[in-house]
C-alpha cells in the first residue's frame, strides 16, 4: 500500500511529524511569534520584539522582548560532545579478505584493491562534506526528533545526503518510504517524491512531480513532463537483489507511541515561556520604577511654575535650570531624589529553579551551563571532576553516538553497495568510525595516556599514531607507521641475534678478552 498524494501541506506535515516547525522555532529563539504573553504585550505597545520587529503602537518603548534561550542549549551540548568525538572513517577489511585461490594474481593485487575500497570510502566522505554535517546533523535530530540520510550518484558523485524530517513519510505496509518536498521549477511550485518500495527481487525506486496550487491540492504530472522539468533521462530504476531501502531514518527517542521518534523540546516550550515573561516583567519594572526621581516641596513648585509663565507664558514649561534655585520648608526639609533598589526587583533565583527543570527533564548536565550562570569557569578541575560534574549529558551523549555512527555506518554501507554496482573491485561492508573522546584534554596528557597503552601492550602503533594525532590526514599516518617501523627495523645481522647493538657487538667481539665470560671465537 502506497501514498495517494492528493494534497501537500502543513496538515499532511502535522499529521505524520508533530510540531516540527514550532520545535525549529523554539530553538532559533523566535519566541515573540510562539508565545501569547509575548504577542499581547507587543500589541498593547508594552514591550518591542528584540526591538527591531516592535509594532507601530510600540515605536517609543524602550523594554525589549528578553530571552533566555535554554531550548538552544539543551539540543547544542550533546551535538557538540558527539560531533568531536567522530574520527577517520576506514575500510573494516584487510589484504587478507582478497586472497583467493588464483595462483598467477600479482603479489601487489591484495594492496591495490585495499587501496581502492579506501579511496571509495574518502570519496563519499569527501562529497559529502561529513565535516561540516556532524554538528548540524545532532542538533537537527535533536530539534525535529529524526533525521533522514540517502546516498545519492548523479553528476555530482557519489555522496551522503541529509534531510529533515519532515520529508520523510513511510508507507502504511512498511514496504515503501516517500521524500517528499516542495520545489520551484520555472517559477512555479512543485510537490516532488521520490519513492522506495520493496518488491519480491529487489527495490523499485521512482521519480515522480505534481504540479500544486496554493491550498496544496496536488495533481500528478505525465513521465515525459516531469522528465524535463527534472532533467533526468529516466525515472525509475530497479535494484535486484537489494532487500533494504537506501534511505535510512534516525529516530529520536523512539518509543512504541511515537515510532519516528520525538523533539528534545517537547513539553518545554511551557517553562521556557515562563522564564522569558519573569525576566521580561523584571525588566518592565526596572524600566518604570529603576531611573531616580525628584521630590520637591510644594513652595519650589509654586517658585518653577512663576518663572515659567514669566518666561514662556506657560505655567507648564517648568525649565529644569531654576531648579538650581530652591528654598527650605519649616522642618529644613527640600528636594529629595527618590530611587526603588532595584536588586529587590524580581525573583532570578525562580528563573534559575525553572532552568534546572528544564535541564533535568532533558538529560542535560546542569554543570554544563553553569558557568554562563555562576561564572566558574575559571576553577581548575581534574578531569575526573570534569566527567562526573558533566555525567547526565555524557550518559545521553553516548546513546546519541552510538546511534549516530550507526546511521553513518548503514548510509555508507548503501553507498558502496551502489559503487559496487559499477566496480566490482569495491566490496559492500559497513566501515570503521574510529572515535575520540568527547571531553577535551591537554595534548599532553593525551600522548602520555595513548603512550602507556602502547607501552603496556593494549593499544597497537597504528591507534598510537592516529590517537595521538587525531586531526592528522590518512596519508600522514601511513608515512609516520612506515618511518616507526623502519627505525625499528635498522638492525645488523648479529644484533638480530644477540640483541640490540653495543660497541662490543657491533664490532663483532673483536676487542678480545678481558670482560667476564667472553671467549675468542672459532
Amino acid at each position: 500500500m502506497t501514498i495517494d498524494w492528493k494534497e501537500f501541506n502543513e496538515k499532511v506535515v502535522t499529521k505524520t511529524h508533530g510540531k516540527v516547525h514550532f520545535y525549529r522555532d523554539l530553538y532559533e529563539g523566535n519566541h515573540s511569534q510562539l508565545f501569547s504573553r509575548a504577542k499581547r504585550l507587543i500589541k498593547k505597545g508594552e514591550i518591542t520584539d528584540e526591538i527591531i520587529y516592535g509594532t507601530h503602537e510600540s515605536q517609543n518603548v524602550q523594554t525589549p522582548y528578553i530571552i533566555a534561550n535554554v531550548s538552544k542549549l539543551i539540543p547544542e551540548i550533546p551535538a557538540m560532545l558527539v560531533s568531536r568525538s567522530i574520527g577517520n572513517i576506514q575500510t573494516s577489511l584487510s589484504s587478507d579478505d582478497y586472497d583467493s585461490a588464483d595462483e598467477e594474481r600479482a603479489e601487489d593485487e591484495n594492496y591495490d584493491n585495499l587501496t581502492t575500497q579506501q579511496e571509495a570510502i574518502r570519496d563519499i566522505e569527501s562529497n559529502s562534506h561529513l565535516e561540516f554535517e556532524h554538528w548540524g546533523n545532532i542538533v537537527q535530530q535533536q530539534v525535529d526528533g529524526g533525521l533522514v540520510g540517502v546516498p545519492w550518484l548523479d553528476d555530482r558523485g557519489l555522496r551522503l545526503e541529509f534531510k529533515a524530517r519532515d520529508v520523510y513519510y513511510p508507507h502504511p505496509d512498511g514496504m515503501g518510504v516517500d521524500l517528499a518536498y516542495t520545489v520551484e521549477l520555472e517559477e512555479e511550485d512543485y510537490l516532488q517524491v521520490y519513492r522506495e518500495r520493496l518488491e519480491k527481487d529487489g527495490l523499485r525506486a521512482t521519480h515522480m512531480l505534481y504540479s500544486c496550487n496554493k491550498s496544496g491540492d496536488t495533481t500528478l504530472l505525465d513521465d515525459d513532463e516531469t522528465k524535463k522539468l527534472l532533467k533526468m533521462d529516466k525515472l525509475e530504476t530497479f535494484y535486484p537483489n537489494r532487500e533494504r531501502f537506501f534511505i535510512v531514518y534516525w529516530p529520536n527517542e523512539k518509543t512504541f507511541m511515537n515510532p519516528l521518534g520525538v523533539s528534545c523540546l517537547k513539553n518545554q516550550e511551557g517553562k521556557q515561556d515562563e522564564i522569558n515573561w519573569t525576566l521580561t516583567r523584571n525588566a518592565l519594572t526596572f524600566e518604570r520604577n529603576g531611573k531616580p526621581r525628584i521630590a520637591i516641596t510644594q513652595q519650589i513648585f509654586n517658585e518653577l511654575e512663576r518663572k515659567a509663565v514669566e518666561r514662556y507664558g506657560d505655567d507648564a514649561r517648568i525649565d529644569h535650570r531654576d531648579l538650581e534655585i530652591t528654598t527650605f520648608d519649616e522642618n529644613g526639609k527640600s528636594m529629595e531624589i527618590i530611587q526603588i533598589d532595584v536588586t529587590k526587583i524580581g525573583d532570578v533565583s525562580w528563573v534559575k529553579d525553572l532552568m534546572k527543570i528544564m535541564l533535568m527533564e532533558t538529560k542535560t548536565s546542569e554543570k554544563a551551563v553553569d558557568f554562563y550562570l555562576d561564572g566558574n569557569s575559571s576553577t581548575a578541575q581534574s578531569g575526573v571532576s570534569k566527567y562526573y560534574d558533566l555525567f547526565t549529558s555524557l550518559l545521553k551523549s553516548e546513546q546519541l553516538q552510538k546511534e549516530y555512527v550507526y546511521f553513518l555506518k548503514q548510509l555508507i554501507e548503501s553507498a558502496l553497495w551502489l559503487a559496487h554496482e559499477n566496480d566490482s573491485n569495491i566490496r559492500i561492508e559497513q566501515p570503521e568510525i574510529s572515535l575520540k573522546a568527547m571531553m577535551p584534554i591537554s595534548r599532553k596528557e593525551l600522548i602520555e595516556e595513548n603512550n602507556m597503552a602502547y607501552k603496556d601492550g593494549s593499544q597497537s602503533l597504528e591507534v598510537t599514531v592516529r590517537r595521538n594525532n587525531p586531526h592528522a590526514s590518512e596519508e600522514w599516518v601511513q608515512e609516520e607507521l612506515a618511518r616507526l617501523e623502519e627505525a625499528a627495523a635498522g638492525n645488523d645481522t648479529t644484533s638480530l641475534i644477540r640483541g640490540q647493538q653495543t660497541l662490543r657487538n657491533y664490532l663483532d667481539n673483536r676487542l678480545g678478552g678481558g670482560g667476564d665470560g667472553d671467549e675468542e671465537e672459532a
